[in-house]
């Protein structure tokens, strides 16, 4: 062994005592010094670490010790938070135990080789300005941070830590064990940790080249079933400068993590989710590609990408998905099923989610959505769904709807906004198979055909369904072609044909024949009435009515004449002639109109006088004149009647 300035023909034991003197006397002189004036020693360490922290840092005790190593206990350390010395502080502990490298301190230098702490407990926040309490003043101030270099060893055991902002509050997080290993220079790190709360472990390991902004490695989060990882250049803070990460996320009972993060409360079982992405940031641009997210059955794939370049965050995205099963997807996502209507009613009160969509105020961009297959709550199924939704504060329109469904198309545009709780509805449905619709929200259908053409332009607003139903305002016109109904059970969607088919149809014939059917539907706060406002033609009658359709008390009722077409003998509609339908929407009657009866027996008594010639000349000069068309009569009207409907409705 040789040491410099020493002779070589010295004994080796010799140096090593020599070097042990050494250590020896220094360490004495140090040990002397804190034993001796201990208050000294910590005055001068709390104003050299409050100048590094940028903030006040108290010291309780401390004590030194050089066997087996060099170090300082610090006993009931505090670091207060820098907005408020008097609130909570920021790092309290126990004991923090640092053991010092050895070579610099033999020429004064203090240099930590390695850190065990216990009992630590940190508060950390964001204000309402999104600044955290826990960042270290830039450089110039305060003084030079303690030099850190040396340090290879981290220890926490016995710990907390407790997260909040002005919209989440975590509660307390148990630290176990926390343990950081590394080269000098913090390179090569390796990190382990055991984190507890209520009863519930998530274990955390990382693996990283070097400390930095943004180090290259791997992140692993896992906590039951549920794993997280993440890996490539990895930002370790808000700041996604120049990132490049794979994301991976595997829960096959996604309620480990929720449950971990107090994020169930309320939550029913949740499918299994994964989700696959790559991100990249490069000048403020951060972009997610090669997107695979998956919840039970749901896969949605796509890219999207967020730029924060201008006066305020835009994004844009491309997401497609071969199969939205709507109830499906709620199930899977934990939401309870909706409660059934009470009897009678068609609306549910269910609140929307208008806090979802008022919590975008500030977000501007748009996602373009592909749907393969298109699953309703009602039971409808749209297919080559597409549209462009559109998000701009807490306005969300879904502009250029296009679907298929139900033998026809649909086209349109939806507008919600959060403030005021509004929607816009712009909607046309063309060739709509009222057959189809039928056995899609009932199960079955009295009738074959009946092509639909729906144009509704109306705005609304409410909590829920059933208040947006009473206060829908706009026109909603409605065209139904050739349909064939036969009445067999007389069940409740059967009940208004049922009622109908003496009308509608040849006598002692169980069928209707219907050539068409129209609604000229003018709304005013969830009222519409007018005359006339429903027409029907069938191959042996029709029928033109007015009267009101309420969504507010969801019931109709509608009065008019029944007139027989021409060569056409039928019983009841030619002798009857005036006919109301009213009561609930869901089942309204049909009966005859009680203030039409005189009028009806006055017609049947002219029957039996002329043998029937009467009925037979109403029937051919109705047929001779296309202008009494009920199909057609319900558009020709003008607004006088519409407006006069309206403010008539009490």
């Amino acid at each position: 062994m040789r040491l410099p300035g020493i002779p070589v023909d010295i004994p080796r034991f010799a140096c090593i005592s020599a070097v042990l003197v050494v250590l020896l006397v220094a360490g004495a002189a140090l040990a002397s010094r804190l034993l001796f004036d201990q208050p000294r020693w910590i005055n001068w360490l709390e104003q050299r670490a409050t100048a590094d922290a940028g903030r006040p840092v108290h010291i309780g005790a401390l004590s030194v010790h050089l066997l087996p190593r060099p170090g300082i206990d610090i006993y009931r350390l505090q670091i207060a938070d820098p907005a408020d010395a008097q609130a909570v502080p920021l790092v309290q502990a126990a004991q923090v135990s640092a053991r010092l490298a050895l070579w610099p301190l033999l020429v004064g230098q203090v240099r930590i080789a390695g850190l065990v702490a216990k009992g630590v407990h940190l508060e950390l926040e964001r204000n309402s300005d999104g600044v955290p309490n826990w960042r270290w003043p830039a450089a110039g101030q305060g003084a030079a941070p303690l030099d850190l270099g040396a340090l290879t060893s981290v220890r926490i055991s016995q710990s907390s830590v407790r997260y909040r902002s002005p919209q989440f509050d975590s509660g307390i997080t148990q630290i176990t064990q926390l343990s950081i290993l590394s080269e000098p220079g913090w390179r090569d790190i390796e990190v382990e940790a055991l984190l507890r709360r209520d009863r519930r472990e998530l274990v955390a390991s990382a693996r990283l080249d070097q400390l930095s902004v943004l180090p290259s490695g791997r992140i692993t989060l896992q906590t039951g079933s549920a794993r997280l990882s993440a890996e490539g250049r990895l930002p370790l803070q808000a700041v996604l400068t120049n990132a490049a990460v794979k994301l991976q996320v595997d829960a096959h009972r996604p309620n480990d993590l929720l449950a971990f993060m107090n994020l169930d409360a309320g939550l029913r079982t949740i499918a299994p989710i994964s989700l696959h992405a790559e991100l990249h940031e490069s000048g403020g641009t951060l972009t997610a590609s090669a997107i695979d997210a998956r919840l039970g059955d749901l896969q949605v794939t796509g890219n999207a990408r967020l730029d924060r370049g201008g006066s305020r965050p835009t994004f844009d995205a491309q997401l497609s998905t071969p199969l939205l099963d709507w109830v499906a997807v709620l199930a899977d996502a934990g939401r309870a099923p909706l409660p059934p209507k009470p009897a009678g009613e068609l609306f549910h009160s269910r609140p929307f989610t208008w806090r979802a969509l008022a919590a975008l105020k500030g977000a501007q961009g748009s996602v373009d959505v592909r749907i393969g297959r298109l699953r309703t709550r009602p039971g409808v199924e749209l297919t080559d769904v597409s549209s462009t939704l559109l998000i701009d504060d807490d306005t969300l329109q879904l502009s250029q709807i296009k679907a298929r469904l139900l033998d026809g198309s649909a086209s349109g545009d939806i507008r919600l906004k959060a403030a005021g709780k509004q929607a816009h509805m712009a909607l046309q449905l063309q060739d709509i198979s009222l057959q189809k619709w039928m056995i899609a929200v009932g199960g079955i259908a009295p009738l074959t055909g009946g092509p639909m053409q729906i144009d509704a332009r109306v705005d609304a607003h409410g909590d829920n369904m059933k208040e947006m139903a009473a206060s829908l305002s706009g026109p909603v016109r409605v065209r139904v072609g050739p349909a064939t109904i036969i009445s067999r059970s007389g069940a409740q969607a059967e009940a208004l044909l049922t009622g109908l088919t003496p009308i509608f149809s040849v006598r002692d014939d169980n069928r209707i024949l219907l050539e068409c059917a129209a609604a000229n539907l003018v709304f005013v706060d969830g009222r519409a009435a007018a005359s006339p406002l429903v027409g029907v033609r069938s191959q042996a009658s029709q029928l033109l009515t007015s009267g009101i359709l309420d969504l507010r008390a969801e019931t109709v009722d509608l009065h008019g004449r029944v007139r027989a077409r021409s060569g056409i003998a039928i019983g009841l509609a030619t002798l009857t002639g005036d006919v109301r339908i009213s009561g609930p929407l869901d089942r309204p009657l049909v009966m005859l109109d009680p203030t039409g009866t005189p009028s009806a027996l006055m017609r049947l008594g002219a029957a039996i006088a002329t043998g029937g010639l009467s009925i037979v000349g109403t029937a051919l000069w109705d047929g001779a004149n296309p202008g009494t068309d009920p199909c057609q009569a319900v558009f020709r009207d003008n607004a006088r009647s519409t407006r006069r409907g309206a403010r008539a409705v009490p």
